[in-house]
C-alpha cells in the first residue's frame, strides 16, 4: 500500500455479476470514499442493484473482488461485516405478523451480547432509529397492517438500528409520499455530514440524486458510463445516451445543483 494514500472504504476490482446464465456487468472497477453519499443512476436492468448486492456479498462475483477497507469481503466474517455495514434491499420480506418494534430489533442482531440479549444500549439505538424515521406511533402495530411508505419507513428504521458506518439503500424512496421522500433524503446528508456515515443508493430519481449525493455514478447495459460530482455527470448528452430522454439542463435555484427538464 502506497503511504498517503487513502484507501477507500468500499471498492471493486475487475468485478464480473450475474445471475445463472444472464451477465449483468463485466470488469467494473468501482471505489467508495469514507463520508461520501453516492447515488447509482440508470435505466431499469442497467445493473444497479445488482452492484449494490455484490458491495454486501449478498450476491457472489463470477470474478473479481469486493474489498471493505482493503480487505476482500471473503476473508471477513459474516458478523464483521453486519457491523460495519447495512442494506436495505428493493423488496424485503419480513414474516407474517412480525410487529415494526420487532423488525428494527433484527437491525441490533449483530450488536447483541454474549447472551444475545437486548441491553439499554439497544434499546436506545432502536427508539433512535424510530425517532429518525417518524414511525414510533406504530411502533406495536404490525408490519403487514402498514401503508406501503409506513413500511418502508419501518425497514429503513431497521437499517439505521444496526449504527453501521456504512448504508447501502436499494430505491430507499420507494412508497414514499414527497415529503416523505424529501426527509429521507436530508437524513441521509445529515447522517453523513453530522455521523460520518458512507452512503450507496439507488435512485431512480435524477433530480434528487444531483441535489443530495456528492458523487453520481450512471450506469448502462453493466457499465459505468459516468462517474463524478453532479455537475459533471447530468448533462443533456447523459441524459439522451443513458435515458433516450431529450432535456434541458438548469440550475436548482435552491440548492445550486444541475436538473433537468424534459423537452
Amino acid at each position: 500500500m502506497t503511504e498517503g494514500i487513502a484507501v477507500p472504504i468500499l471498492d471493486t476490482v475487475d468485478l464480473s455479476l450475474g445471475y445463472r446464465n444472464r451477465v449483468i456487468s463485466e470488469h467494473l472497477d468501482f471505489a467508495v470514499e469514507r463520508g461520501t453519499v453516492t447515488a447509482l443512476v440508470g435505466p431499469n436492468g442497467s445493473g444497479k442493484s445488482t452492484l449494490l448486492m455484490a458491495l454486501a456479498r449478498v450476491l457472489r462475483p463470477r470474478c473479481g473482488v469486493v474489498r471493505l477497507d482493503g480487505t476482500p469481503l471473503g476473508e471477513r466474517s459474516s458478523i464483521d461485516i453486519a457491523r460495519r455495514l447495512a442494506i436495505l434491499p428493493q423488496t424485503a420480506v419480513a414474516p407474517p405478523g412480525l410487529r415494526v418494534r420487532e423488525l428494527v430489533e433484527q437491525g441490533r442482531y449483530p450488536r447483541l451480547g454474549a447472551l444475545s440479549m437486548l441491553r439499554r444500549c439497544d434499546d436506545e439505538a432502536m427508539q433512535r432509529a424510530m425517532s429518525l424515521t417518524g414511525i414510533e406511533t406504530f411502533a406495536e402495530r404490525k408490519l403487514d397492517s402498514l401503508s406501503g411508505g409506513e413500511r418502508q419507513r419501518a425497514w429503513i428504521a431497521m437499517a439505521l438500528a444496526q449504527e453501521t458506518e456504512i448504508l447501502l439503500l436499494d430505491e430507499p424512496t420507494t412508497y414514499l409520499d414527497v415529503r416523505h421522500q424529501i426527509d429521507l433524503l436530508e437524513l441521509v446528508v445529515d447522517l453523513v455530514r453530522t455521523h460520518g456515515k458512507t452512503v450507496v443508493m439507488v435512485l431512480h430519481d435524477l433530480n434528487q440524486a444531483a441535489r443530495y449525493s456528492d458523487r453520481i455514478v450512471a450506469l448502462r447495459d453493466g457499465a459505468i458510463v459516468a462517474d463524478g460530482h453532479p455537475a459533471e455527470v447530468v448533462t443533456a448528452h447523459l441524459l439522451e445516451h443513458v435515458f433516450g430522454v431529450r432535456a434541458r439542463i438548469i440550475t436548482d435555484p435552491v440548492a445550486g445543483r444541475p436538473m433537468f427538464v424534459a423537452e
